[in-house]
């Protein structure tokens, strides 16, 4: 039992192939990357738990992988960044998910992940989990790892007491529940539309409506909209109140990984005891200097890091 832990992080890990190119390729054609590599990318859970770890706050991750070389790159990146890797299971019954990412040269990104599959994590995993970290008073989950099991977690988790953060990406099929057991539910433009009932395809329109047309199927406490360059929306359900938190103008080269660390640094902000303004300002910043450097998991500020890199933002 780890008395220090206060943020729960349940989503997934894998490892990425990462391919630059100089553009997409179009339908039936073949092109070379300018670069290829493997070990530079993790998952959307990895990708929170580390960020959370290099900024200093005390954070666990459950999962289960493979006992393989994927398996391994989470422990070593996971452990470097001081996250609690005592949930972080390894087993020979399973391969550890792999995903490909393909980089153009302005910084514009295509992800595939690996194919669904049942969740190697079962409740009972989730319970005991939650259970190892009494002090942890924030719990992250997100669709990547198991659309089901991650809303699952939150509704426990917030049963036990904790705030609860959802990451709705990848949105790959429709939400049943009406998430009031979310705290802060993270969506991009894209999604948002999604969960606002617009078809793909039709037009967005003015993105700063499309929290409030969401509450019409949702009711999370809070919905956060990252608007990209732009900044960020925190729309509260129950009030009706929208505030808009501008970002910082920064040329982008890799957009890879920004909306996680998006969201960690805000989550870490609040275990600070910020307000949600210096909250969504401090993940604005933290944003603005991951799109500036090429990578990810490899290449995410340190608190240090950060708040040198701030003072030319």
């Amino acid at each position: 039992m780890n008395n220090d832990v206060k943020v729960i992080v349940f989503n997934k890990h894998s490892v990425g192939h990462l391919a630059r190119v100089p553009r997409f390729p179009l339908p039936g054609e073949t092109i070379k990357a300018k670069v290829w590599e493997f070990g530079q990318d993790a998952a959307k859970g990895t990708n929170a738990a580390v960020v959370l770890g290099r900024l200093g706050v005390p954070t666990a991750f459950i999962e289960k992988v493979g006992n393989d070389s994927g398996g391994e790159f989470g422990l070593k990146w996971l452990r470097e960044a001081g996250v609690d890797t005592s949930r972080f299971i390894l087993s020979d019954d399973i391969v550890t998910d792999q995903g490909v990412v393909i980089i153009r040269d302005d910084g514009e990104n295509m992800i595939i992940g690996s194919a669904p599959h049942e969740c190697y994590i079962k409740p009972s995993d989730i319970e005991e989990g939650i259970a190892a970290f009494p002090s942890a008073e924030f719990f992250v989950s997100g669709l990547e790892i198991n659309h089901d099991m991650a809303l699952y977690a939150c509704k426990y988790a917030k049963e036990c007491g904790k705030i609860t953060i959802l990451n709705a990406s990848p949105l790959a099929k429709a939400i049943d529940d009406d998430l009031s057991y979310v705290d802060y539910l993270f969506v991009n433009e894209v999604e948002a539309a999604q969960l606002a009932g617009i078809p793909a395809g039709d037009d967005i329109g003015d993105v700063s409506g499309l929290p409030e047309k969401m509450t019409a199927n949702y009711k999370p406490q809070k919905i956060v909209m990252t608007i990209g360059g732009e900044g960020c929306i925190i729309y509260d359900t129950k009030t009706g109140s929208q505030n808009l938190y501008p970002g910082y103008k920064v040329q982008a080269i890799d957009t890879v990984g920004a909306g996680d660390g998006f969201m960690a640094a805000f989550t870490a902000a609040l275990t600070w005891g910020y307000s949600e303004k210096d909250a969504c300002d401090f993940a604005n910043k933290y944003g603005a200097l991951v799109v500036q450097l090429y990578g990810s998991i490899l290449v995410y500020p340190t608190l240090k890091e950060a708040e040198e890199g701030f003072k030319n933002l």
